[in-house]
């Protein structure tokens, strides 16, 4: 294990981390598990590990009946192994450890990319960051509104009554889900109590596609950069505009979100404050 630098990538939803995991997966220096989002630290804590559980398997299944490609191969392979490491409420932090670097012995950089960590409670970010002698977090973030309506894109699809309702229960404060992603001062400050400034690294979802980004990233964990897909999109929300009338009021009611960031990082970047609307 000497040397080998273990990820926690717990950028927000709809953020960009299928991208990064995809890009980090084929690099020739990483390892990750085929099967993205393991749920591991954040199903004990929040006793969720039967829901995700029924999503592993509902996704193995699936798997099965695909051509079989290696890296469908792969994915079942780490599917069924991991149904078999983790019960959803046993705490085995050696077998979570065995199963992501199972395979990456050579790798300088193993890690367990879900975004849902960030979520998590100071203690158990501080026993992420306790794992191995060398744990690194990397968060994401997207322009909060931009990234409320892209999730809410997600979950509700084409239906403009369900896009809607969506805004409203943000609004309202009755969608606490989709806030709580959003809740960026609360993420950053339980990291930054919780693990060493130096062993974050900070990206917004608006530079990532970006050589400059990728060199950032890679000089953070150790590993040297390589060509990246820049215009590859990933599980990408179905297209709707955002009327301006909305994203005012989004924006107003996540201007907290916006005063911490621009307090914590120095700056607004102006992929950010390009599309704010005059109150």
């Amino acid at each position: 294990m000497s040397g080998q630098t273990f990820i926690f990538c717990l950028g927000a939803t709809k953020a960009g981390t299928s991208w990064l995991f995809d890009y980090l997966s084929g690099h020739r220096e990483c390892h990750l598990p085929a099967m993205k989002e393991l749920h591991y630290f954040d199903a004990l804590e929040h006793g969720t590990g039967d829901f995700y559980r029924k999503q592993a398997q509902a996704r193995l299944e699936a798997a099965r009946k695909d051509k079989p490609t290696a890296w469908q191969k792969r994915l079942i392979s780490d599917l069924e192994r991991w149904l078999a490491v983790f019960d959803g409420k046993t705490r085995n932090d050696a077998a979570y450890l065995r199963y992501v670097q199972d395979g990456g012995a050579k790798a300088r950089v193993v890690g367990d990319f879900t975004p849902a960590y960030g979520l998590l409670k100071e203690k158990t970010l501080k026993t992420m960051a306790a794992l191995t002698d060398k744990v690194r977090f990397v968060y994401l973030m997207r322009d909060p509104v931009d990234r409320i309506w892209s999730n809410i894109r997600m979950m509700a699809g084409g239906d403009g009554a369900t896009l809607d309702a969506k805004v409203d229960g943000v609004l309202n404060g009755t969608a606490e889900n989709i806030l709580d992603r959003s809740n960026y001062r609360r993420t950053l400050n339980r990291l930054t109590r919780a693990i060493p400034r130096e062993a974050l690294h900070i990206e917004f979802y608006e530079r990532l596609f970006t050589p400059a980004a990728i060199e950032r990233l890679c000089a953070f964990l150790g590993i040297a950069p390589q060509p990246a897909s820049f215009d590859r999109v990933v599980h990408e929300s179905v297209k709707a505009d955002l009327p301006m009338g909305q994203r005012a009021q989004l924006q107003a009611a996540l201007k907290p979100q916006y005063n911490f960031v621009e307090k914590f990082m120095g700056e607004l970047p102006p992929e950010w404050t390009q599309k704010m609307v005059s109150a």
